[in-house]
């Protein structure tokens, strides 16, 4: 029986077992540890940032920025619509309201227009998403904040999706006021769960580092000025991250080799559409997402996702926007004026997206498989 293709496992090896054993033997298995910083050097060597906060996971990562930056009740921040949950339930955390934009057409992150068009007098920040390791334009956004007088809004990349990839030589993580990783088990780089914020601001960054340790005075153990939390990386998920770290280049060489064969086998196919890259940028791709224009429905692209399983190909659908999520209609209904046709762009992309299995590990006979099971199961639909 043909084994089946999964959607992106997770390349590990000796260098991440033998940083996993030092850590045990070391006895030092929780949020202490000396592989923690070693982690966290290594990662702002490759991120170009000078501080690095490592996390449990990126979605706290994200609320710790949020919250070190001021972000309250009151305050709203602009976010794309097309991302994961996480981003935007990161803003629910703080008592914010998010206020959800569209996404460029071609390149499927953030619209700048759109995001700036929807600066109000509560704007806090705007959180540009690095969707499926294309850079956001953070260079468009704040030229924009500073054509509007707001040069007080606060830039945050999502960079989840997005290590490795550089906009103009300038790496991810590097774009912004600050941004936030994951390190989930799908992504490029893994600690299996973990995050990081990533920052230049030296007084930020102490703050993230205090907050994350239960708001514990550095000077007086076990006092707590200020509400705080419980957001730091084990050193067991470290010891899994200094593995990963030594071979960063050669998964990132990984991705990109297999992205360019979906591209050279299946840009030319009638209504199949990749990313457009934008000029400057070099992308790693996290996942090969593609959209088919020749899907009249989200429920035809399930139908093609379901049929490609059914023969041993693993796909996942493009993320559904949050602004339709039920919990999220509140913000909806003042923001983008709620419900199906309120981001239309953004809809339409969203229906029509797919994201063909995207391992570093994957053999180009692997990958040439996927492209003909695409290619037979978009038939007839």
């Amino acid at each position: 029986m043909t084994p089946r293709i999964p959607v992106c496992a997770p390349v590990l090896g000796s260098s991440e077992r033998a940083y996993v054993l030092e850590a045990i033997d070391s006895g030092w298995i929780s949020s202490a540890g000396e592989l923690i910083g070693r982690f966290e050097r290594a990662f702002g060597a490759l991120c170009g940032a000078r501080h690095v906060e490592s996390c449990a996971n990126g979605t706290v990562a994200l609320h710790l920025l949020l919250h070190a930056i001021g972000v309250g009740p009151g305050d709203e921040v602009i976010l794309p619509s097309e991302t994961f949950v996480a981003t935007g339930n990161a803003v629910l955390y703080t008592g914010a309201t998010p206020v959800f934009c569209e996404i460029d057409e071609r390149s499927w992150v953030i619209d700048p227009a759109d995001a700036l068009a929807r600066v109000t007098a509560r704007t806090r920040a705007i959180i540009g998403v690095d969707l499926f390791g294309v850079l956001a334009d953070y260079g468009a956004l704040r030229a924009g904040l500073r054509r509007l007088g707001r040069d007080d809004v606060k830039l945050v990349e999502d960079a989840a999706e997005a290590v490795g990839s550089t906009a103009d030589g300038r790496p991810s993580g590097s774009l912004a006021d600050a941004a936030i990783f994951s390190f989930f088990g799908n992504k490029t780089i893994t600690t299996g769960e973990g995050g990081a914020v990533v920052t230049d601001d030296e007084a930020l960054g102490a703050r993230l580092r205090f907050l994350k340790n239960h708001a514990m005075d550095p000077r007086r153990r076990y006092f707590h000025p200020e509400l705080g939390f419980n957001y730091r990386m084990t050193n067991l998920q470290a010891a899994v991250g200094c593995g990963q770290l030594e071979h960063a280049g050669d998964l990132f060489a990984r991705k990109r080799r297999v992205h360019a064969r979906y591209r050279a086998a299946l840009s030319s196919v009638p209504g199949v559409r990749f990313a457009a890259v934008p000029e400057g940028q070099v992308v790693v791709p996290w996942l090969h997402a593609l959209i088919d224009e020749r899907l009249a429905s989200e429920e035809a692209r399930d139908a093609l996702l379901a049929r490609m399983l059914e023969r041993g190909v693993e796909t996942r659908p493009f993320f559904v926007p949050l602004h339709l999520f039920p919990y999220f209609s509140p913000y909806s209904a003042s923001c983008t004026r709620g419900g199906p046709g309120a981001l239309p762009r953004t809809e339409s992309i969203a229906a029509r997206g797919l994201c063909l299995p995207s391992g570093a590990a994957l053999a180009d006979d692997e990958v040439d498989r996927c492209i003909e099971v695409f290619l037979a199961c978009r038939e007839g639909l």
